[in-house]
C-alpha cells in the first residue's frame, strides 16, 4: 500500500471514531436521576419520531404552579415492538401518569420509566430508554384485558 494510501487508511479511520462518538455519549444515562417520581399530568404533544418518541405535559409542581414536563422513551419501533405504540396512542389534552426519572440539572426533563392511563391501564411497562430490564416481560392478564378493552373502545370512537 502507497503511503497516501495508508493515510487515507488512518485519516478515515479516526474520522469514524470521532463521528461515533456522540451516538455512543447519546445512550448514557448520567443526565437522570436515580429515582423515580410520579407526575399526573395533561399532554400537551406527542412527537413520533427518532430516535426518541417525545411526550409534553403540564402538571402542578408542589406550589401549585403549571409546569410544563418534557419526557422520551425508545424508538418509534422500540414502542411499537415493545408496547404496541402507534401515532395514534395518545391524545392532545389526555391525563396520564407519568413515572419518571427527572433531569438531575433540575430541569423539567425527564426519561419516562412508565405511563398509565387514570384507570390503571398501563401503557408502557418499562421503555429501553429507562435502561430497565423489565420492559420485554410479559403483561399480565389483568393488563393484558384492560389494554384490550381500552383498544376495542378507542375503535368504537373511531368508527
Amino acid at each position: 500500500m502507497s503511503r497516501t494510501g495508508l493515510l487515507v487508511v488512518l485519516a478515515s479511520m479516526f474520522l469514524s471514531l470521532i463521528l461515533s462518538a456522540p451516538v455512543l455519549a447519546h445512550h448514557g444515562n448520567a443526565a437522570w436521576s436515580a429515582n423515580e417520581v410520579t407526575v399526573k399530568g395533561t399532554l400537551v404533544d406527542y412527537v413520533w419520531r427518532n430516535p426518541h418518541v417525545l411526550l409534553l405535559w403540564t402538571a402542578k409542581d408542589d406550589s401549585g404552579k403549571s409546569v410544563q414536563w418534557t419526557g422520551e422513551v425508545a424508538s418509534p419501533e422500540a414502542m411499537m415492538a415493545d408496547d404496541g405504540w402507534t401515532r395514534e396512542t395518545f391524545k392532545t389534552g389526555e391525563e396520564l401518569v407519568f413515572v419518571i426519572r427527572p433531569a438531575k440539572s433540575g430541569a423539567l426533563n425527564s426519561v419516562i420509566d412508565q405511563i398509565k392511563r387514570p384507570d390503571g391501564t398501563l401503557v408502557m411497562r418499562y421503555s429501553r430508554q429507562a435502561g430497565s430490564g423489565a420492559y420485554a416481560g410479559a403483561l399480565s392478564k389483568e393488563e393484558q384485558e384492560r389494554r384490550d378493552k381500552a383498544a376495542a373502545e378507542a375503535d368504537k370512537s373511531k368508527n
